[in-house]
């Protein structure tokens, strides 16, 4: 469903056409991404947009301020009740060393390649993060006035309680993967050489991670 930002309403449903999982995700931690593709064409308006991809250079830099969109729970205990609206937090781009230390006590036997190249780190600075039922939400940044989807949400601890950085799947990480599977689409360069952003030919494309999944 497209369009919406309060639930229930009337958005536009989209049936699909195909799922596509990353073949190396199997411990649940490391490329956690997929792609969906849609039937049907989308009818572009004010509340739907496409959002750029980052390159495969790309790394954005520590402290950038980005924003993560979603509809999971407000907290851990807390299940919505309709009717509920889309949410948003302010996060800040943390050092992946940062989450290798914070989560050191989840991971004892594979303290090196839990947090790998694939994943970004973020965490907000009011105690506020990603929740249950957010996994494959957006985590955006505004880069010279173009909105760039930098990271897909993964997974947490604690719903950001206990300055626990929230876990990530980067986008540019993946930019090449994305461009091989979809093969009709193309990219053009946007906001300057460090973006990229969809041209869609024949039906579109979805990107999440195994949990909701969001348009790209």
């Amino acid at each position: 469903m497209v369009g919406g930002h309060q639930l229930p309403e009337n958005g536009t449903q989209l049936p699909l056409t195909r799922m596509t999982i990353h073949k190396d995700f199997s411990n649940l931690v490391s490329q956690d991404i997929a792609l969906l593709k849609l039937r049907d064409s989308i009818s572009w308006n004010p509340l739907v947009q496409p959002v750029c991809l980052p390159n495969i250079k790309f790394k954005p830099s520590i402290g950038s301020m980005c924003w993560v969109i979603g509809w999971g729970t407000t907290g851990k205990k807390v299940t919505p009740s309709t009717p509920y609206s889309l949410h948003e937090v302010a996060v800040r781009i943390v050092n992946n060393d940062i989450c290798r230390q914070r989560y050191q006590f989840l991971f004892l036997k594979d303290k090196k390649s839990f947090i790998g190249n694939d994943v970004l780190c973020a965490c907000s600075e009011w105690g506020l993060d990603t929740c249950q039922v957010d996994s494959g939400s957006s985590l955006v940044c505004q880069m010279n006035k173009t909105w760039i989807q930098i990271g897909v949400v993964s997974w947490s601890f604690s719903c950001g309680r206990g300055h626990f950085p929230g876990i990530y799947t980067s986008t540019a990480r993946f930019t090449q993967w994305i461009s091989t599977e979809v093969a009709d689409m193309r990219f053009i360069s946007r906001a300057g050489p460090a973006f990229l952003c969809p041209v869609f030919l024949t039906g579109y494309i979805l990107l999440g991670s195994l949990g909701s999944l969001w348009l790209l």
